[in-house]
């Protein structure tokens, strides 16, 4: 009896086989759907950036001047819209794409923050226009205009976007460029989480899947 019990006492190797493969099946299922849900991820952002570089685009063409720059915004053509504040109308779209809006006075918000209050007004993007806050990305971090990005790199109106996954920013620069972090229309830097680093960093040589990455796409 004693014998019997010892022998019965472990798994067998069919037993332990069916064990290895049910984990493997459930690793397996964990990585496929992380990687669908990336994908899904990637395709909301590729859709996002067409979509806003488009309502950029119609704003100026609607109105003669740039959203954020406007300098009629908040008094001529959306008057009751609650819009903080007009930009200059210089031409040029002043702050970086990053910075955070205030409520603490008017002049703290960079035309950068007013774009997005505009393209609400104007009705061309979701919210009221006394929001001047940044869309937030699917990965975390947000979606914002500025003139120029990477210490000269680009030195028109850039897209950009942050908290951006190595693997991520990959894919997708490969769909909408050439795939390679510090060349063509899409560039990217390691992201430091520092606001405006985006005006004079430096790109990144390649993507690494541990790194995040803050990408401008040339306009």
């Amino acid at each position: 009896m004693i014998r019997k019990k010892q022998r019965n006492a472990g798994f067998t190797l069919v037993e332990l086989s069916i064990v290895l493969v049910i984990i493997g099946l459930i690793i397996g299922g964990v990585l496929t759907g992380r990687q669908i849900m990336q994908n899904a991820q990637v395709t909301n952002v590729i859709n996002s950036i067409q979509a806003y570089e488009a309502q950029f685009q119609t704003y100026t063409q609607n109105y003669g001047a740039m959203p954020g720059d406007d300098a009629l915004a908040s008094t001529t053509r959306f008057p009751s819209a609650g819009i903080p504040a007009s930009g200059n109308g210089n031409g040029t779209l002043e702050g970086s794409f990053d910075n955070t809006p205030t409520t603490s006075g008017t002049e703290n918000y960079a035309e950068t923050n007013l774009l997005w209050a505009d393209l609400r007004a104007a009705g061309l993007v979701k919210g009221a226009g006394t929001d001047a806050s940044q869309p937030v990305n699917p990965f975390g971090g947000i979606y914002g205009f500025q003139h120029g990005a990477f210490n000269g790199v680009f030195t028109t109106n850039v897209l950009c976007l942050n908290g951006v996954p190595g693997d991520a920013a990959s894919a997708i620069d490969s769909r909408l460029d050439d795939g390679v972090s510090n060349s063509g229309s899409i560039q990217a830097m390691i992201s430091t989480g520092t606001v405006g680093e985006a005006v004079n960093g430096t790109v990144a040589a390649t993507y690494d899947s541990s790194k995040t990455y803050t990408m401008c796409m040339q306009m």
